[in-house]
């Protein structure tokens, strides 16, 4: 049980697969047309809403950009590996040592606008905020199939053989070019490693190809994951945009 703050997050929620929102507490003084949005949907799902004054959501927040509304909601229910192979073709991305909520939030934006259809990330060792996620992904992240693997090399195995091509943002190993490299028409797992650990060795020794972005300027240090996540989606979308 959580809670998550703001509008843009509580729409969300309300509107998730994966998790059941509790109960959901407004600034009576509060009037939008989210908040009219937010208020019928509550009334279609059974929801309860309780109108307080402002200082008891001030109370119960943590932060200061809670727009006069927060929910109580459940833990989100995670997905099987199995379950994000329903699409013919899935595009999946693998994200490594990415530990910082709200550059989470981000990418998870960016993979939903651009067409992904999975995230896998590592046994949930880390404690992500999600309140956070959800906001800094302006709701991507209750739009996404999140599957938690607590074994990288089996769930690599099994998506390997149901089709899927692994690719890996890595320099090393003769990577490809991105823009030279054909995503067009296939299956792929993108793996994608966070700034401090990057990509660990189970997921290069189990990567069938890797990719690198070229840069104009001499520059030699790499893009954060947030930005590398954003330049490859968006050539894995224009190479597929008329799929």
């Amino acid at each position: 049980m959580g809670l998550v703050e703001g509008s843009i997050a509580v729409k969300a929620v309300i509107d998730s697969k994966y998790r059941t929102v509790k109960n959901i507490y407004l600034n009576k003084e509060k009037k939008s047309s989210d908040i009219t949005y937010i208020l019928k949907q509550a009334q279609i799902k059974n929801i309860r809403v309780e109108k307080v004054a402002k200082e008891v959501i001030d109370r119960l927040s943590k932060g200061k950009t809670h727009g006069g509304i927060i929910a109580e909601v459940s833990d989100r229910k995670m997905q099987s590996v199995i379950s994000i192979l329903k699409k013919d073709k899935p595009f999946i991305v693998l994200l490594e040592g990415v530990e910082d909520s709200f550059n989470l939030g981000y990418i998870f934006r960016t993979l939903y606008a651009f067409g992904c259809d999975g995230i896998i990330l590592k046994e949930r060792y880390i404690d992500y905020d999600d309140s956070t996620i959800i906001k800094s992904s302006a709701g991507a992240s209750e739009l996404l199939p999140i599957v938690y693997s607590d074994d990288l090399a089996e769930t690599i195995s099994i998506l390997k053989n149901n089709g899927i091509v692994v690719v890996s943002a890595f320099r090393g190993n003769q990577p490809f070019n991105l823009y030279d490299y054909d995503f067009s028409n296939q299956g792929l797992l993108i793996c994608i490693g966070g700034p401090l650990r990057g990509l660990s060795g189970v997921v290069l020794e189990n990567s069938d190809s890797f990719i690198y972005i070229p840069y104009k300027n001499n520059f030699r240090n790499a893009l954060n994951a947030a930005s590398a996540t954003s330049v490859i989606a968006s050539e894995i979308y224009r190479q597929n945009r008329g799929r």
